[in-house]
């Protein structure tokens, strides 16, 4: 028992003397040289240590150096690409004491990892591209180096920077790698920091060893980045390394209902992506990516084709959801920030031809998108395209590369269907015919409501054959009379037919203003002027809608008489006030008494018109948009003269000649009352008329409005 005692306590002591004195007795100096000149040998890179260094038995066989650099083999000691607070080797024992020296560990503590630029300005490539080891030598290197585990903690990655701004930082960077054997996969976990969004990566790359010796291995990636990627994302694929190029071939990335299949090659900072087949929520497309980062900033040449194209599906943004007809929604025009950050960030030239492209519903035929990236300016364009019967052409231009970002657009379409694109574009189903439109504006700003207040330039539209829906001018006129109509009174079983519907505005701050909109119609013509304030979404209108004596729209002839009633539209776009514009009117009450002279004469003698009436009778002219010819053939303007205050209303007698005479014998009619001779009574009724008083024109034409408005 005492011997047993003896022999742990002795054992006891070599221990602590192994791990306490038995570094004494280890060169630190031939350990340091040793173990950095394995690394220099295999990875093409030098180590500088300016601290202490120290060697470690407990708990494991460590050499441990304080403030640290890593250069380029044969560079000045001044372009460090890395310094680190702390790096510790692990080594093990056995190989240690046979005289070799195997690393089981590498931890960097605190490191700054600056990414050198592939090509400096003024440098060639072959110039600036670091020094690298032969792969065959490389290889070779590997097979006698194993790592247990390789720790970075807390670590900053800094990325190549632009002329006038620096370089994006990844901070917080923890990466866990490990290649047990050199045949061994090489696993990794790591985890980071990018503009304060977490990323999350694991992998694994089947044999680096046999990877650098040209051979294909499987690799693996999984990325997590919530503030990036709506879904997790998974590369599988094969990758080798040969001739100085690595290429990946049958990958395939996923992410969610997205995914991205093909073959690509990196090799001269050239990245190389062809063939490539992208499949995206129904869409599928073809073409490839040439990717040259060589700069600070990415320089991108990407071309694709398919059948389809929904970028609605390809931008994460909800299809089937129409914006309101207003814009910018009930709440107005959206404060939110736009960031344009992202133009600057690439230079690109893409081109997207299909032969549908959707786009916030909006359905595009045999389209061709062309666009630029390039200095924080965007240009794009549709050179040509098909639209809902119609062709046209389109071209945006964004402007970031300033304080304030400008925008341009320009759009031509003719052509084309109106009901189905108003519908599908703006959720207005208010309007059909067959249009075209020409719209040329800029604006400037960081915000839609920005931009909105900003918009300056050019519109016009013009459509023919059609019809408002939703609204019977004329009987909107008719409802003037009783007060002022709030809203566009509108009845869905309405409608206006017209010939033209048309207008162009001068765009300036955010005002859109006209002078020439006219509409053509059955019984109706309307002119008239206004602005559209688009950042307050009010508009204010003095419109001439007339109701004249012709059932033509615009083949009808132009010098026909007509009422005109000056109406005032007002207020939100989408609730205006309606209301006559009483002074206009009475501004030349003359001229309006001779307008409704010769009016009455106009209407009455219409085909098919009847000898009375009321102002109700324009109400059964038009149904649903229609002129009913019935109504016309019944009389139904028969009464207008009651519409305009007795004018135009045949006398009793003239009705009374022209009324047809009934075959049976007609009645006696009754003897007058008075016991004058009918002579005598005919000559006292004609001094009568000639003693009253003649009413003045002005007198008489506001009679005849105060008639019409129903005082």
């Amino acid at each position: 028992m005492r011997i047993t005692l003896f022999g742990l306590a002795a054992i006891a002591i070599i221990g602590a003397i192994i791990v306490f004195v038995g570094p004494l007795f280890i060169s630190t100096d031939d350990l340091r040289n040793s173990l950095f000149a394995q690394v220099e040998s295999t990875t093409g890179y030098r180590l500088r240590v300016s601290g202490p260094v120290q060697i470690s038995l407990f708990p494991s066989l460590d050499l441990v150096a304080e403030d640290v650099g890593i250069a380029k083999s044969g560079a000045a000691a001044t372009s460090e690409m890395a310094t680190a607070k702390s790096l510790r080797f692990g080594l093990q024992l056995s190989a240690l004491i046979g005289g070799k020296v195997k690393m089981t560990e590498v931890t960097l503590i605190d490191p700054v990892i600056a990414v050198p630029q592939t090509q400096p300005a003024g440098k060639s490539a072959e110039d600036a591209a670091p020094p690298q080891a032969d792969p065959g030598s490389a290889a070779a290197s590997l097979r006698s180096l194993s790592l247990d585990k390789l720790l970075i903690k807390n670590g900053t990655l800094i990325l190549p920077g632009s002329a006038d701004a620096p370089g994006k930082r990844i901070e917080a960077l923890d990466l866990e790698a490990s290649m047990p054997a050199p045949d061994a996969t090489l696993a990794f976990d790591g985890s980071a920091s990018l503009d304060g969004r977490k990323i999350q990566v694991a992998g694994s790359i089947g044999g680096l060893a046999q990877l650098l010796d040209g051979q294909a291995v499987p690799v693996s990636f999984d990325i997590a980045a919530p503030a990036y990627l709506e879904q997790k994302a998974a590369l599988t694929g094969l990758a080798s390394y040969k001739d100085g190029g690595f290429v990946v071939s049958q990958f395939t990335a996923r992410a969610g209902d997205k995914s991205l299949a093909g073959s690509g090659s990196y090799k001269g900072n050239l990245l190389t992506l062809h063939p490539l087949t992208l499949n995206a929520s129904g869409n599928s497309l073809t073409g490839s990516v040439v990717a040259d980062l060589s700069g600070a900033i990415p320089a991108i040449n990407a071309a694709f084709t398919g059948q389809t194209l929904n970028l609605d599906a390809l931008l994460s943004q909800p299809g089937g959801a129409a914006p309101s007809a207003g814009g910018g929604g009930e709440t107005g025009w959206s404060d939110a920030r736009i960031d344009f950050s992202a133009l600057k960030a690439v230079t690109a030239k893409l081109k997207l031809s299909a032969a549908q492209l959707v786009y916030n519903n909006i359905k595009i035929g045999n389209a061709t998108l062309q666009a630029t990236f390039s200095g924080g300016k965007l240009s794009a364009s549709l050179p040509s395209f098909q639209l809902y019967g119609g062709a046209g052409a389109a071209a945006l231009d964004v402007d970031a590369s300033g304080k304030i970002a400008a925008q341009r657009i320009r759009l031509t379409l003719a052509n084309f269907d109106a009901y189905p694109f108003l519908k599908d574009s703006a959720g207005f189903e208010n309007l059909e015919g067959t249009g075209a439109i020409a719209l040329d504006v800029a604006g400037n700003g960081a915000s839609q409501r920005d931009i909105v207040a900003a918009l300056s330039g050019s519109g016009k539209f013009e459509f023919s054959n059609g019809a408002i829906r939703g609204i019977n001018i004329a009987k909107t006129m008719r409802g003037l009379t009783t007060g002022i109509l709030s809203g566009w009174q509108e009845n869905a079983a309405e409608k206006t037919d017209f010939a033209t519907l048309g207008a162009s505005f001068k765009i300036a701050k955010g005002q859109a203003q006209t002078a020439d909109l006219r509409l053509a119609g059955p019984l109706v013509r309307m002119t008239g002027a206004g602005t559209v304030d688009l950042p307050g979404k009010t508009l204010k209108f003095r419109v001439d809608p007339q109701l004249v004596a012709s059932l033509e729209g615009q083949g009808g002839k132009t010098d026909l008489q007509g009422l005109g009633v000056p109406i005032m539209i007002a207020g939100p776009w989408a609730k205006p006030s309606i209301y006559p514009d009483i002074e206009g009117i009475l501004q030349d009450p003359a001229a309006a008494y001779e307008q409704l002279n010769r009016l009455g004469g106009g209407l009455v003698s219409l085909p098919g018109a009847g000898a009375t009436g009321s102002v109700s009778a324009i109400g059964g002219l038009i149904k649903n948009g229609k002129v009913g010819t019935d109504a016309l053939q019944q009389g139904a303007l028969g009464g207008i003269g009651a519409l305009l205050g007795g004018q135009g209303q045949p006398s009793t007698d003239e009705a009374e000649a022209s009324a047809p005479q009934p075959a049976a014998k007609a009645k006696p009619k009754p003897k007058p009352v008075s016991d004058a001779a009918p002579s005598e009574t005919k000559t006292s009724k004609k001094r009568q008329a000639a003693a009253e008083p003649t009413a003045a024109p002005q007198e008489a034409a506001n009679q005849l409005l105060q008639n019409f408005l129903g005082n």
